[in-house]
Protein backbone atom coordinates (compact mmCIF):
# COMPACT_ATOMS: atom_id res chain seq x y z
CA UNK A 1 0.00 0.00 0.00
CA UNK A 2 0.86 3.23 -0.63
CA UNK A 3 0.64 5.14 2.57
CA UNK A 4 1.38 8.74 0.61
CA UNK A 5 -1.94 7.81 -1.81
CA UNK A 6 -4.00 6.77 1.17
CA UNK A 7 -2.98 9.59 2.81
CA UNK A 8 -4.40 12.08 0.35
CA UNK A 9 -7.44 10.25 0.19
CA UNK A 10 -8.13 11.00 3.48
CA UNK A 11 -6.66 14.17 3.42
CA UNK A 12 -10.16 15.84 2.83
CA UNK A 13 -11.10 14.83 6.31
CA UNK A 14 -7.68 15.01 8.85
CA UNK A 15 -7.35 19.04 6.92
CA UNK A 16 -10.16 20.40 9.11
CA UNK A 17 -9.48 21.52 12.40
CA UNK A 18 -12.21 19.35 14.07
CA UNK A 19 -11.36 16.12 12.34
CA UNK A 20 -10.55 14.43 15.85
CA UNK A 21 -14.14 15.20 17.19
CA UNK A 22 -17.01 13.04 17.24
CA UNK A 23 -19.54 15.94 15.15
CA UNK A 24 -21.98 14.89 12.53
CA UNK A 25 -19.81 16.85 9.84
CA UNK A 26 -16.57 15.23 10.91
CA UNK A 27 -18.15 11.96 10.89
CA UNK A 28 -19.75 12.62 7.54
CA UNK A 29 -16.31 13.30 5.94
CA UNK A 30 -14.48 10.14 7.28
CA UNK A 31 -17.01 8.51 5.88
CA UNK A 32 -16.67 9.82 2.34
CA UNK A 33 -12.64 9.81 2.97
CA UNK A 34 -12.66 6.15 3.57
CA UNK A 35 -15.49 5.95 0.79
CA UNK A 36 -12.75 7.10 -1.73
CA UNK A 37 -9.95 5.30 -0.57
CA UNK A 38 -11.80 2.16 -1.11
CA UNK A 39 -13.17 3.08 -4.37
CA UNK A 40 -9.46 3.50 -5.10
CA UNK A 41 -7.77 0.40 -3.58
CA UNK A 42 -10.45 -1.98 -2.68
CA UNK A 43 -11.68 -2.38 1.04
CA UNK A 44 -8.81 -4.67 2.23
CA UNK A 45 -6.91 -1.81 4.09
CA UNK A 46 -5.09 -2.44 7.04
CA UNK A 47 -4.97 -0.97 10.65
CA UNK A 48 -1.39 -0.48 10.04
CA UNK A 49 -2.02 1.32 6.52
CA UNK A 50 -4.68 3.38 8.37
CA UNK A 51 -2.93 4.63 10.72
CA UNK A 52 -0.01 5.22 8.85
CA UNK A 53 -1.46 7.55 6.48
CA UNK A 54 -2.74 9.41 9.17
CA UNK A 55 0.01 9.52 10.99
CA UNK A 56 1.86 11.08 7.95
CA UNK A 57 -1.00 12.98 7.50
CA UNK A 58 -1.26 14.50 10.78
CA UNK A 59 2.87 16.18 10.27
CA UNK A 60 1.47 18.38 8.30
CA UNK A 61 -2.52 19.32 8.95
CA UNK A 62 -3.67 21.16 11.80
CA UNK A 63 -3.51 18.09 14.45
CA UNK A 64 -0.19 18.88 14.62
CA UNK A 65 -0.82 21.18 17.47
CA UNK A 66 -2.15 18.67 19.46
CA UNK A 67 -1.65 17.29 22.43
CA UNK A 68 0.97 14.17 21.70
CA UNK A 69 -1.09 11.32 23.55
CA UNK A 70 -4.37 12.43 22.39
CA UNK A 71 -2.91 12.49 18.63
CA UNK A 72 -1.87 9.50 19.05
CA UNK A 73 -4.81 8.03 21.02
CA UNK A 74 -7.60 9.19 17.98
CA UNK A 75 -5.09 8.08 15.26
CA UNK A 76 -5.32 4.84 16.47
CA UNK A 77 -9.18 4.81 17.65
CA UNK A 78 -9.97 6.19 13.83
CA UNK A 79 -7.55 3.57 12.55
CA UNK A 80 -9.36 0.97 14.53
CA UNK A 81 -12.94 2.26 12.81
CA UNK A 82 -11.24 2.23 9.36
CA UNK A 83 -9.96 -1.37 9.64
CA UNK A 84 -13.74 -2.41 11.10
CA UNK A 85 -15.57 -0.83 7.99
CA UNK A 86 -12.72 -1.79 5.83
CA UNK A 87 -13.11 -5.69 7.10
CA UNK A 88 -17.11 -6.03 7.14
CA UNK A 89 -17.00 -4.50 3.45
CA UNK A 90 -14.25 -7.29 2.64
CA UNK A 91 -16.63 -9.87 4.24
CA UNK A 92 -20.22 -8.42 2.17
CA UNK A 93 -17.74 -8.47 -0.92
CA UNK A 94 -18.74 -4.73 -1.31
Amino acid sequence: MNIEQLAEKLKPWMRVDTWHTTQPKDDERFHLALKSAFSEFGSAISYDDFKEAMEYLSEELPSAKLEAEYLAQTIERYALNAETISSYLSDVKI
